[in-house]
């Protein structure tokens, strides 16, 4: 799992990046945004060790 804190305005570019890295092993992105407006993403994707098993 990978969490990251952006801005409103980067969630687009992220995603899209995630999207471009971990393509099939991606399993799910959640977005919260915290009080300050600030938005964490947490990233779960299947690593390459697991998928090579």
């Amino acid at each position: 799992m990978m969490e990251l804190t952006i801005s409103l305005e980067e969630i687009p570019g992220v995603v899209e990046e995630l999207v471009k890295e971990y393509g099939l092993r991606l399993r799910k992105i959640k977005i919260e945004e915290d009080e300050k407006g600030c938005y964490t993403v947490w990233v779960t994707y299947e690593s390459l060790l697991y998928s090579s098993l």
